[in-house]
């Protein structure tokens, strides 16, 4: 691989950072007292030095070593919940416990059970109550009992306007030979009468990474957005906000080799679920889809893959199109992902004035240690997602990495199978078969500086659509000056886009 002089510079950085630590923490001890069973999972102890945190909450928080709070991690197989030694096989953003610096930290024990959900919050996840530690330099042990449980999923309470759906898949629980569940919130619109046979175009609203169906509830916190939907002027319609979580993290409601047919579920089970329970009026010319980050990228790809099913897609701050472009990455001809040709290391985020926050290889490592197997693929985060949606399963059914985790080093091979899911070439090998149905439906917002160097993806989309002949593709962008990721306010997210979609759909 290609590190080099610049890459034992960053190793060496790390060691400047942590070189005045001292071994303060000698020795952690954790049991599950009345355990019932045999337990086997992912076992974390976690650190931070916020007052109202709780430490469990704070695990990938943020990817700079500088600022992130410390959490270290093991597998453990068939624990009957007897006193154990915590003995970590890796850690971040500091390989051991005895690594931390003196001060007052909250620290506390998480052992996910949870295989369903990728969320370390899930229900049925164990975890300690927080404790006060006084880290100072003479040797000491810490001892952690998994005396709570997250408790088990119940539904939010339905309101007039908001509810809130559960159903089992059978799809996605033949695929996993276990119970899966797909969810969702709905809001009607304000004119709609129970009993009544109108029924409104529909909005399939999709979130950003790992979001949850239950973020509907912020929604109708915000007055600007209350205040216009509540408007008898306003258009009705039916807003369904999908689920993020699945087992390998945010599923991208995709068809996908590892993480399952989320695609044919939404189409076969959820959806007509839906229509027939509430006022959607289920023809294509009435259904429309959006979202941001995550969201952007599934919006579109919806759009791309399904053309006729979808009557436009609104499209934020979308994930790259072009895997020439996957975040700074060039899939395709370069040979690490961590390094550039020119030596430095890449970027994975940074501040809308330029300045980079943390690297790719900083949020893969953090991505290991929260992964089983300490792999970042099966994190549940966002290069584990990426995988888990574009890649192939191993012979354990987890995906092959793009790159090496340790190194960087990108797998040709593997990346050449996931060509397929490239949009920006599928467009452009599919045009003559999907433009008639996609043209004019593709719709862009997309800050130029934005925060995880998503602008060159969609720049080369927007190439490649103004090029298409017979159909012209009409797609809109919008490039915002200055702007960084999502963030564009109420009016953007959701009124101009319930507003065209009402023209669209002929209301």
């Amino acid at each position: 691989m290609r590190f080099m002089a610049r890459a034992c510079g960053l190793i060496g950085c790390y060691c400047l950072i942590f070189q005045s630590l001292h071994a303060q923490v000698s020795e952690i001890t954790i049991s599950l007292p009345d355990a019932e069973t045999n337990y086997s999972g992912r076992l974390f102890v976690a650190f931070t030095q916020d007052s109202l945190a709780e430490p469990r909450l704070t695990i990938s928080d943020d990817p700079a070593p500088r600022n992130a709070s410390p959490f270290f991690a093991f597998d453990i197989e068939e624990w009957d919940g007897s006193v154990i030694n915590f003995v970590p096989t890796s850690g971040f953003p500091m390989q051991s416990f005895s690594q931390l610096e003196s001060g007052e930290w909250r620290a506390q024990a998480l052992f996910d059970v949870n295989d369903v959900l990728s969320d370390l919050d899930s229900p049925g996840n164990l975890y300690s109550l927080p404790q006060m530690v006084q880290v100072e330099s003479s040797p000491q042990a810490l001892a952690f009992s998994l005396t709570e449980k997250v408790m088990e999923e119940s539904l939010p309470t339905d309101t007039e306007l908001l509810k809130f759906v559960r159903i089992r898949s059978e799809l996605l629980s033949q695929f996993y030979e276990k119970e899966i569940y797909l969810r969702a919130s709905v809001l009607l619109p304000p004119s709609y009468a129970e009993g009544s046979n109108n029924r409104f175009p529909v909005l399939y609203h999709v979130a950003g990474l790992n979001g949850r169906y239950t973020r509907s509830l912020n929604l109708i916190e915000d007055d600007e957005f209350m205040t216009y939907w509540m408007d008898s002027a306003t258009p009705p319609a039916v807003i369904v906000f999908l689920d993020g979580e699945s087992p390998f993290g945010d599923s991208y409601q995709m068809n996908s080799a590892v993480s399952g047919p989320y695609a044919d579920a939404n189409f076969t089970e959820l959806f007509p679920h839906l229509a027939q329970r509430f006022p959607i009026n289920d023809v294509p010319n009435n259904r429309f889809v959006t979202g941001c980050s995550t969201g952007g990228w599934v919006s579109m790809a919806l759009q791309i893959l399904y053309p006729d099913y979808f009557n436009g897609a609104y499209s934020l701050s979308p994930d790259s199109p072009s895997f020439r472009a996957y975040q700074l990455v060039n899939l395709y001809e370069d040979d690490n992902a961590y390094v550039s040709a020119s030596g430095m290391m890449r970027p994975s985020a940074r501040e809308t004035n330029g300045d980079p926050r943390f690297s790719i290889a900083d949020e893969v490592r953090m991505e290991a240690v929260m992964g089983r197997g300490g792999s970042y693929v099966t994190s549940g985060q966002q290069w584990g997602a990426w995988n888990a949606v574009y890649g192939q399963p191993d012979e354990q059914g987890n995906p092959i990495p793009i790159w090496d985790q340790e190194t960087g080093a990108i797998n040709p091979g593997v990346a050449d199978s996931w060509r397929a899911w490239d949009l920006d070439y599928y467009v452009r090998e599919n045009w003559s078969s999907i433009g008639t149905d996609l043209s004019g439906k593709l719709q862009f917002w997309m800050g130029d500086m934005d925060n995880y160097y998503l602008t060159n993806g969609l720049r080369f989309l927007e190439e490649t659509l103004n090029v298409m002949e017979a159909p012209a593709a009409n797609a809109q962008f919008n490039w915002i000056p200055y702007h960084g990721h999502c963030g564009f306010g109420t009016q953007v997210h959701y009124i101009d886009v319930l507003n065209d979609m009402a023209t669209r759909a002929g209301r």
